[in-house]
C-alpha cells in the first residue's frame, strides 16, 4: 500500500508518495506533490462588479462600480437620433473608467424630482424629448421606449465598461413608481430588455413586478423599515428566494426623511450607518445575497468607527473567493503535463455573475512575468456560491406599519455553510519551456483584455493581480517550493488593475 508522509511548514504541506516497491527498485523515484494552503486575507478586497457603489472617478477606497443616471435628453432629443449619439455620450462621459477598473450600472430616466420634503415628487425637472409629450401610457412613449432599449442594447450589451443594466425609465429617478408600470408596459419593457441584452444582466425596481422575467432587483430604499420591508422581504425570501443565484441584487440605502413621518432609517446618514449600524446592514446583505449598494458609500472614511464598519461591510458584499488549497507537482518536463487542483470557497454573500476565466501561469521568479499561461476549461466561477440561511421566509414581523421590519433566529453568519468547490485540470506544457525554477500562479481574468482582475481573498499576492502559489521546477529540482510573506505584496494597496476597451 502507498504511504503518505506530510511535512507541514507554514502554509505549505509537501506530500511525498512512496511506492512500496521503491525499496527494491533503485530506478523508481519518489513522486512529490506540492500542497499549498494559503493564509486568508482578513480584510476587504476591492474586486470588480461588487461592493460599495461609487462614481466613475474611482476615488472611493473600495468602489469598482458606479451607478450612472443617464438623462434621456442627453442621448436622444428626437426620434431621428441614432445609436451613434448614445455611443458618443458614453465615450465622453465615461472616458478612462477602464484605467480605474470601474464598471458602470446605467439607468436611463425622464424625470428628476426637485420638490420639498413635504412634496417629494413634484415639481420635477423634465428630460422628456421635445417631440414626445409627457405621458408614460401613450402609444408614442411605448414605441420610443422600445426603440430606446434597442439602442441601449446595441451600444451597451458588448461594452466592457457596462456591468449591469437598471431598467429605469418610468417615474421619478427611473424608480418605476408614480406611476408604476402597467402590465402592458412591463411586458413591452421586459421583452425589449430581454431581446436587447444577451450578455449583460438587467434589474428592475420592485420584486413584485416583471414576474415573467428573470431580472435582478435594484432596491433603492434598501432595508428601510416600513412598507418597503413589509413588501420586499416576503418576495426576496419567497418567490425570488433563489433569484440571487443568477441575477444581481443592488440599489441604494436611502437617508432622506419626510418630516411628516417618524419612520426610522438604518442611519441618519452614511457615516452614522457604517459607524453605528454596520451589523444590521451586514445581516441584510447576507440574508438577501446583495452585490452592491450606493448612497451609503458617502461615509466619512476619516471617521475611525466608520472606516472599521465600511471595511466589514465591503467584505460582506458580493463574492469573496478564498483559496483553501492548491496542489501541483514539484517538477515538470518541457512538453509534459502539469496537473493543478484547487479547493475554493465563496465566503461572501453573492455569486460572481459572469463566466470570467481562471488562469494558471508559470512566472519568471525575477520579473514576475508569465513565461507560460493557460485557462481552466472546466471552471465556471458563477457556480461558486456562498452559504445561505435555513430560515428563509420565517422572519417574525416586528413593529407597526411605519416601523415594520423582520427579525430572525439566525444572525449574520450563514448556518448553511458555503460549499468547498474542487477544481482539477491537466495542462500541456510547451516543448520550448526553459529549464529552471518558476512560480506557479493563479488569476481570474477580465475578458476585456484578458488581464488579471478578480482577486482571491488570500495573502499570496503579487501586484498586478496574480496570486503566487509556490515554486515549481522545470527539468530540475526546486530547493524550496515554499514562498514566504516577504515575497508577497499587499493586496489592499494595489491600484494597478485595469481592463481594455477596444475601439
Amino acid at each position: 500500500m502507498p504511504t503518505t508522509f506530510g511535512i507541514r511548514k507554514g502554509s505549505m504541506v509537501i506530500a511525498t508518495l512512496l511506492c512500496a516497491v521503491s525499496c527494491i527498485s533503485a530506478v523508481e523515484q519518489p513522486q512529490k506533490e506540492i500542497v499549498i494552503k494559503p493564509q486568508e486575507h482578513s480584510g476587504p478586497v476591492r474586486n470588480p462588479m461588487m461592493g460599495f457603489i461609487g462614481s466613475p472617478d474611482g476615488r472611493h477606497e473600495y468602489a469598482t462600480v458606479a451607478r450612472e443616471y443617464v438623462r434621456w435628453n442627453d442621448i436622444e432629443t428626437s426620434a431621428a437620433d441614432t445609436v451613434q449619439k448614445l455611443k458618443e455620450y458614453v465615450d465622453r462621459q465615461w472616458r478612462g473608467v477602464e484605467q480605474r477598473n470601474i464598471k458602470i450600472i446605467p439607468r436611463v430616466f425622464l424625470e428628476w424630482p426637485k420638490g420639498s420634503p413635504q412634496d417629494p415628487y413634484w415639481p420635477i425637472d423634465s428630460d422628456w424629448p421635445s417631440d414626445m409629450p409627457r405621458d408614460f401610457g401613450s402609444e408614442q412613449f411605448k414605441q420610443r421606449m422600445v426603440h430606446m432599449i434597442q439602442k441601449m442594447g446595441e451600444a451597451w450589451d458588448n461594452d466592457p465598461r457596462i456591468v449591469f443594466i437598471e431598467s429605469g425609465m418610468i417615474g421619478p429617478w427611473g424608480e418605476q413608481h408614480h406611476p408604476s408600470p402597467s402590465g402592458d408596459i412591463q411586458r413591452l419593457m421586459g421583452d425589449a430588455f430581454k431581446a436587447a441584452f444577451k450578455h449583460k444582466l438587467v434589474m428592475n425596481r420592485y420584486p413584485w413586478e416583471f414576474k415573467d422575467y428573470d431580472f435582478g432587483i435594484y432596491w433603492d430604499s434598501f432595508g428601510n423599515p416600513g412598507w418597503e420591508m413589509q413588501k420586499h422581504v416576503p418576495e426576496l425570501e419567497g418567490r425570488l428566494a433563489d433569484r440571487w443565484k443568477t441575477a444581481p441584487m443592488a440599489g441604494e440605502v436611502a437617508f432622506s426623511l419626510d418630516p411628516k413621518s417618524d419612520m426610522p432609517r438604518l442611519g441618519r446618514d452614511p457615516t452614522d450607518l457604517v459607524a453605528n449600524n454596520a451589523d444590521i446592514l451586514i445581516q441584510y446583505i447576507r440574508r438577501w445575497h446583495w452585490t452592491s449598494l450606493g448612497w451609503v458609500s458617502g461615509y466619512d472614511k476619516n471617521n475611525p468607527a466608520a472606516a472599521r464598519g465600511a471595511a466589514r461591510i465591503q467584505a460582506a458584499f458580493g463574492y469573496r473567493f478564498v483559496l483553501d488549497e492548491a496542489r501541483y507537482p514539484a517538477s515538470v518536463k518541457p512538453g509534459g503535463s502539469l496537473s493543478v487542483s484547487l479547493v475554493v470557497r465563496n465566503t461572501g454573500s453573492a455569486p460572481m455573475y459572469y463566466p470570467w476565466p481562471v488562469e494558471v501561469s508559470l512566472l519568471d521568479e525575477r520579473t514576475r512575468e508569465p513565461v507560460w499561461h493557460a485557462n481552466f476549461t472546466s471552471v465556471d466561477v458563477r457556480t461558486w456560491l456562498p452559504g445561505d440561511f435555513s430560515d428563509k421566509g420565517k422572519g417574525r414581523s416586528v413593529g407597526d406599519k411605519r416601523h415594520f421590519r423582520f427579525e430572525w433566529d439566525t444572525g449574520m453568519n450563514y448556518d448553511i455553510e458555503p460549499q468547498r468547490y474542487r477544481v482539477a485540470e491537466e495542462f500541456k506544457l510547451p516543448d520550448t519551456l526553459v529549464k529552471g525554477t518558476y512560480v506557479l500562479a493563479l488569476a481570474i481574468l477580465d475578458p476585456a483584455g484578458n488581464l488579471p482582475s478578480v482577486r482571491f481573498a488570500i495573502t499570496n499576492y503579487f501586484n498586478g493581480g496574480r496570486h503566487p502559489i509556490g515554486r515549481i521546477s522545470v527539468d530540475t529540482t526546486v530547493a524550496n517550493p515554499e514562498l514566504t510573506d516577504r515575497d508577497f505584496d499587499d493586496i489592499a494597496n494595489d491600484k494597478s488593475l485595469h481592463y481594455i476597451v477596444e475601439k
